[in-house]
């Protein structure tokens, strides 16, 4: 059942995972797998990655909020590090943790920050280049297929290609198709998010494995970019936290803590040589 803040708000945040692994117990979460066999799903669809899981929860369940985490990346619940938008100063993107601890991922806290707000997206992270020259430059991915969803929003969703410009020439991103929404504003957004990667997948030619994921994470940062300019919208961000205890041998996060302190993530500095790096 969603989690209730009070009599007129109900939240369900979901914890996406797609391979069998030991989670921690924390019942105002609820873990779902992204490869779900059940009617109304895309589960045979690999390449829409943790979107499987959203376009199930999008065609089979109901709440006044839904939330999206992976199984090693969350937000973080804390007042002093929200950020109310338009932006001034933001805090660190992200930082790295062992095991998420019960007592972070509390309804009381969850209570406190997001009834106030219509969409809760992760903190903005500054990299130093456009949305487009990191796509184009990004191992597994084609700057060719950015280009494709570009032309499909401007042929049929118009209404957003301001915003698809200001994100996309933008040098920072939302990553990790991570975000809270009132269950209105996520309703609009998968019908955009999903009528655009199903065009995509009727026009391009010889896709590469994850594409329409990638797409996805990109696609929420336009979305967002765009719903924050509407009047009356109510837009945060919160950082993330990275879990190293998951599956470190394959994504090193205890070894990127070490890095961060030195190197903290989206600052100037890390962006500066992580470009210089690349050429």
């Amino acid at each position: 059942m969603p989690t209730r803040f009070n009599d007129f708000s109900d939240v369900r945040l979901y914890v996406i995972y797609h391979k069998n692994m030991i989670m921690p117990e924390i019942p105002a979460l609820t873990f779902l797998r992204s490869d779900l066999h059940e009617k109304d799903n895309i589960a045979d669809k690999k390449d829409y990655c943790e979107l499987r899981a959203q376009y199930y929860v999008w065609k089979n369940q109901k709440s006044d909020y839904a939330g999206f985490f992976h199984y090693r990346r969350y937000l973080e619940f804390t007042e002093e590090k929200l950020v109310h938008l338009p932006a001034g100063k933001r805090p660190v993107p992200y930082r790295i943790q062992r095991f998420p601890q019960r007592n972070q991922y509390k309804e009381r806290v969850f209570g406190s920050i997001i009834p106030k707000f219509d969409v809760i997206a992760p903190v903005w992270e500054y990299t130093g280049i456009s949305v487009w020259e990191r796509y184009a430059t990004a191992s597994g991915q084609r700057g060719n297929d950015l280009k494709l969803v570009y032309d499909i929003i401007r042929e049929k969703y118009p209404a957003y290609l301001s915003a698809a410009n200001e994100y996309l020439d933008g040098k920072g991103e939302y990553y990790g198709n991570i975000f809270i929404m009132k269950w209105q504003c996520f309703d609009d957004y998968c019908r955009w998010l999903f009528g655009i990667l199903e065009e995509f997948d009727k026009k391009v030619q010889n896709p590469l494995p994850r594409t329409d994921g990638y797409l996805g994470e990109r696609l929420f940062g336009i979305y967002f970019t765009w719903l924050y300019h509407q009047p009356g919208m109510r837009c945060a961000e919160l950082p993330r936290i990275h879990f190293y205890e998951y599956d470190d041998r394959n994504h090193a996060f205890l070894c990127a803590k070490f890095v961060n302190f030195f190197l903290p993530p989206g600052s100037k500095r890390r962006a500066t040589l992580r470009r210089f790096a690349v050429n």
